[in-house]
């Protein structure tokens, strides 16, 4: 009668001794996700289709879930200042219901679709956390149920879950979230056995078009913690952020800095210099100042993002440059009347003429002093600062090849 409870709806197909009820899982998908990073969760929606078959087996009376296959269709959407990843899933299952078997020659008709799940027993598998009907972000439901004359009852799992997130910044802003979730049965635990159909219990992930890339995406069978007879279903896949124009707007601005700095001396004199290699520092603590925008509202933990590693590294060989600079030119400046060896003038004579770069003015002097060895002495400072800067273009990019890689 409507509006009246039966054993139909109440009770799984068979509860006796030595049955068994094999629910097999035609294809689980997952098709909308987002991302809430404040709390490092992973919201999932999807559905499965699943198929069983009753079996009798001597004492043991379970359901079997085989696992067929899983697809992926991620969106993605920013909420305010949060990064939202967003996940639908499906997830296809059947099983065999012997209280649902009709003779065809009486009953003219093969197939039964069912328009409420709540008008037969269902498989109650959901998250873990046993609280999903509380959640406001969780909820599993029962879609497009049919019934063959066999008894046999396909249904379409439809279920939004948070997964929990380990976030990997170190490649930020293309960082990894590595997300997990686990279903199960809270009223069958031991009544209901998983078998995964495919071998390789990878997650079909061909047709996301997503700017989120899904590096890899499985599914398999666990036991519960503390009791091996219990199974669980764990969904686990690797998401990585492609903000291909965010990466160009951290990186583009240290980079031309970082170019500014190491052809600093072909600028000429040495308070030339230094007004350049200032700027280039100015430049680069405005656009620090920028990255420091784009980081997570709750930080990244522990870990140091590259792209922090290469701004504090090219600020590093900037202040050093800057010094180095800072330091020949007040040298420089020092009245000498001793000449230096011949054999260091030689040398920094052949070295700056093959190095091409920026020197100072040789000092005029009044021709009646033969102790006046400026001109010797400068020629000597413009070739360490010339040496500093070919030593620092090598460091920076040895050091910039190691952090990116």
């Amino acid at each position: 009668m409507q509006g009246k409870s039966n054993s139909l709806m109440l009770l799984p197909p068979t509860v006796a001794a030595g049955e068994t009820l094999d629910v097999q899982v035609l294809g689980v998908s997952l098709r909308h996700m987002w991302m809430n990073e404040i709390f490092k969760e992973m919201n999932i929606n999807g559905f499965m289709k699943v198929v069983g078959f009753l079996k009798f087996l001597p004492i043991i009376t379970t359901i079997s879930i085989f696992i067929a296959n899983l697809r992926a269709f991620p969106m993605f959407g920013v909420t305010g200042s949060v990064v939202n990843d967003r996940m639908t899933e499906w997830l296809g299952a059947a099983w065999k219901d012997r209280r649902l078997r009709w003779d065809q020659d009486e009953w003219k008709t093969d197939t039964l679709r069912i328009k409420s799940f709540g008008r037969l027993w269902v498989p109650d598998i959901h998250s873990e956390k046993h609280d999903t009907a509380g959640q406001s972000s969780d909820y599993v439901t029962y879609q497009n149920i049919e019934s063959n004359n066999k008894g046999n009852v396909t249904a379409r799992l439809e279920f939004r879950i948070q997964a929990q997130c380990e976030m990997d910044y170190s490649d930020y802003p293309n960082d990894l979230k590595d997300c997990c979730f686990v279903m199960q049965s809270s009223l069958y635990r031991r009544y209901i056995k998983y078998f995964l159909e495919t071998e390789d219990d990878k997650v079909d992930i061909s047709e996301i078009k997503t700017n989120w890339q899904v590096e890899k995406a499985n599914i398999k069978k666990i036991t519960e913690e503390g009791d091996n007879k219990s199974e669980q279903l764990q969904v686990c896949l690797r998401a990585r952020r492609r903000s291909t124009p965010l990466t160009l707007e951290l990186t583009i601005p240290v980079l031309v800095s970082a170019l500014i700095i190491l052809i600093a001396p072909f600028f000429g004199r040495f308070h030339q210099q230094i007004y350049v290699k200032m700027f280039a520092l100015l430049l680069q603590f405005m656009s620090f100042q920028f990255l420091a925008e784009k980081t997570p509202q709750v930080g990244f933990g522990a870990t140091v993002p590259k792209i922090y590693l290469f701004y504090a590294f090219t600020l590093a060989v900037t202040v050093i440059s800057l010094i180095v600079t800072v330091i020949v030119s007040a040298m420089s400046r020092v009245k000498r009347t001793m000449p230096p060896a011949h054999r260091y003038t030689l040398f920094a004579s052949v070295l700056n003429a093959n190095l091409c770069c920026g020197s100072e003015v040789e000092p005029v002097t009044d021709g009646t002093s033969n102790k006046d060895a400026n001109a010797d002495w400068l020629q000597i400072y413009t070739a360490v600062n010339n040496l500093a800067s070919g030593l620092t273009l090598l460091v920076y990019v040895f050091g910039a090849i190691v952090i990116v890689t």
